[in-house]
């Protein structure tokens, strides 16, 4: 719903910005829906930023609510995130492996849901999901279980939604001239140098 909302909001501003508000008597920004859409865009960039907090916390919760080896990488990667940011003293060593903790989470999510589905599975597949760590949700589950679920669907939804943001700073980070001029300037292959000299 907020996902919607909010891609719905970022279309009307953008039609209402590009096609000069001709269809409106009102310009948009003093108008009841340009104050919401403002107010959904601004309550956007506050999630966002605290999905960056919670970001190690949710990771450390879906490594140790449920302990299972299906949620022991969780915890591996949750342990070295926080190494290496007491080391370095840099909060971007939290996010290492984002990309395959998110893969695993997506992986993990859509075969714990298979396996709530009613299915006859046959017996050794059941014996080895309870081995590995999954289990069904049902009323009688323990918190532990549903915590497991919950932090699980919340570490991919966060990983997702600040996905662009950690690809943009591995690029930054990836860079290697710690020279700053040089990040601001365009590279020699650049297709606007090439064209201004000649």
């Amino acid at each position: 719903m907020f996902l919607g909302s909010t891609t719905f909001g970022g279309f009307h501003i953008t039609s209402c910005d590009a096609h000069g508000n001709r269809f409106m008597l009102i310009p948009w920004r003093s108008s009841f829906w340009g104050t919401c859409l403002s107010v959904i865009r601004q309550l956007g960039s506050y999630l966002k930023v605290a999905s960056y907090f919670l970001f190690p916390a949710i990771q450390l919760a879906a490594g140790i609510s449920h302990p299972s080896w299906v949620s022991l990488p969780f915890f591996i990667c949750s342990c070295v995130g926080l190494v290496d940011w007491s080391l370095t003293s840099n909060f971007s060593g939290l996010f290492r492996g984002w990309r395959y903790l998110q893969l695993y989470a997506g992986f993990n999510a859509v075969v714990l849901y298979v396996y709530q589905l009613p299915i006859g599975f046959p017996m050794i597949v059941r014996d080895t999901a309870r081995i590995v760590g999954l289990f069904n949700l049902s009323v009688e589950s323990d918190w532990q279980e549903a915590c497991s679920g919950l932090s699980l669907i919340l570490l991919y939804f966060v990983l997702s939604s600040i996905k662009s943001d950690l690809e943009e700073m591995e690029h930054i980070m990836s860079m290697r001239d710690n020279d700053l001029t040089e990040r601001l300037l365009p590279s020699r292959k650049s297709f606007f140098i090439r064209e201004s000299r000649c």
